[in-house]
């Protein structure tokens, strides 16, 4: 039997997101009460040929596409799932952005994919280098190039990537004949943002309603693509799902006819705790970040912290303050930090992380 990579993040958030008082370790918009949008009873069941068709037009309509673009999935794990098992396999080569959250470097992996990295660095505003993507396309030695996996925002630094990126990726894309997944779950924390499915047809752009919108019990998410290129995506999806949750896609209607609301309450909730962690980084010399471009994660390089695991592990043992270490998405000495959370709580969880950080530095000088 072939075993997985042990999901390391996934089980430290199943054991410890919203385990402690001072949770900063979540990485989404506190769930939506239900009764903002009465659940829809199941009814009878229509088609739902790769989601119902209402759901797909409603989604269509939010990104101003055809519904034969969509694809709906149960939530962005499982449409990056479907992406990255059909884009690659044994043979294939990918490149995969890191930091990065882990599942779009092990899904390809997992399928017999060489998974190269590639670099997203503070020092170039975490954009990506198209050079290495160019050398790495023609390089003739190693397995074709078949997809590129990025995220917007960038997940866990909150960064986004500009159009003449996104421009110039896709002739590459083009030049070269691979694909790019982009991981656009959080892009909506960015107001009048365009999404990358506008760009090129060489890109499918995952998303759904967990992160901004704060309805992830739904397990709602979707893939939008050229209809030629979606077509062995959905072809996949058979095998995964039959047919989606009839109550959840009728919910998931009502909620997107209501998403400019929720957006606006997610992206306030988010401008006010990016403005909390701002001013905290501010007060010490010992702590670096790049200003996300919005939503609710900050990346905090911790200065004189090289094991962020155990500092980590420190902070809920001992301060009762959840983080998530950079370990997780290969950049130790980091930690990803969630604003999203009462503002009280998100103040007094830095407080805390700063004590340890002075307590740490007063041992070392001793």
């Amino acid at each position: 039997m072939r075993e997985p990579r042990t999901f390391e993040f996934m089980h430290w958030a199943k054991r410890w997101v919203g385990k402690l008082p001072y949770c900063l370790g979540m990485s989404g918009t506190t769930p939506v009460d239900p009764s903002e949008v009465a659940p829809a009873s199941a009814g009878p069941a229509g088609p739902n040929y790769y989601g119902t068709a209402e759901l797909k037009e409603a989604v269509a309509a939010a990104y101003g596409t055809d519904p034969d673009s969509v694809l709906v999935s149960d939530g962005t794990s499982l449409a990056n799932y479907n992406v990255l098992a059909a884009l690659a396999g044994p043979g294939d080569g990918v490149l995969v952005e890191t930091p990065a959250y882990p599942a779009l470097a092990e899904i390809p992996r997992f399928h017999g994919a060489r998974v190269d990295p590639l670099a997203r660095r503070p020092e170039n505003d975490w954009i990506p280098s198209l050079e290495r993507i160019a050398r790495r396309a023609a390089d003739r030695s190693s397995p074709p190039l078949r997809a590129v996996a990025l995220s917007r925002l960038h997940n866990p630094t909150g960064a986004d990537l500009p159009d003449d990126f996104l421009r110039e990726l896709a002739a590459l894309a083009e030049r070269h004949d691979f694909h790019v997944l982009m991981d656009e779950v959080y892009l909506d924390f960015v107001a009048d943002a365009r999404s990358s499915h506008a760009v090129s047809p060489r890109f499918l752009v995952t998303s759904s309603l967990t992160k901004v919108y704060g309805f992830g019990g739904l397990r709602v998410g979707w893939v939008l693509g050229d209809p030629a290129v979606l077509a062995p995506v959905k072809e996949l999806s058979f095998y995964l799902a039959v047919d989606g949750a009839a109550a959840s896609q009728a919910t998931a209607v009502r909620v997107l006819a209501e998403r400019d609301r929720f957006r606006e309450r997610a992206c306030s909730v988010a401008e006010q705790g990016i403005a909390i962690v701002q001013a905290w980084v501010e007060e010490r010399a010992d702590v670096r970040w790049t200003r996300p471009a919005g939503g609710l994660n900050a990346f905090l390089e911790l200065g004189g912290v090289s094991d962020t695991r155990a500092f980590a592990d420190d902070l809920r043992r001992r301060r009762e303050v959840n983080v998530a270490e950079g370990e997780f998405f290969g950049m130790p000495g980091w930690i990803r930090v969630c604003c999203g959370g009462p503002p009280d709580a998100l103040r007094e969880g830095l407080r805390r992380i700063g004590e340890a950080m002075d307590e740490r530095g007063r041992s070392r000088a001793s």
